[in-house]
């Protein structure tokens, strides 16, 4: 289970090759696959700063993954009479993807560049 913490995108893989494996609908098979990860990745982010740096951010995650939520909930209800959940569910889900992948490979980019800084001034 740690190598699925630590490794989302060996679990993006897995579910998708599951997904591709067992569904009729062959188009939305990325989305969905996609969506299971993004709950790993709200684990993953926080267990990646603990293994490199020893510090627990996993508050912080999900405040601004609450953020997010409301940000999107108050432009949705701006700009349309009634607020239609689960496209408002899918789109916060979805975008909470894209920022959490990119934060992922930011926090492993910066803990590999450190560690080869640190390395090459021993």
């Amino acid at each position: 289970m740690d190598v699925l913490i630590l490794c989302p995108f060996v679990f993006l893989g897995i579910s998708y090759i599951i997904l591709k494996k067992f569904s009729n609908k062959r188009k939305n098979i990325f989305s969905k696959a996609a969506d299971l990860t993004t709950f790993i990745l709200l684990f993953s982010i926080q267990a990646s700063v603990k293994f490199i740096w020893s510090y627990d951010i996993g508050f912080i995650v999900l405040i601004i993954a609450s953020i997010i939520a409301i940000v999107f909930t108050t432009i949705e209800w701006r700009t349309r009479k009634e607020i239609e959940l689960m496209p408002l569910f899918r789109k916060i889900w979805r975008f909470l993807f894209l920022v959490l992948t990119f934060t992922y490979i930011a926090i492993w980019f910066v803990g590999l560049v450190l560690k080869i800084i640190e390395l090459a001034t021993r």
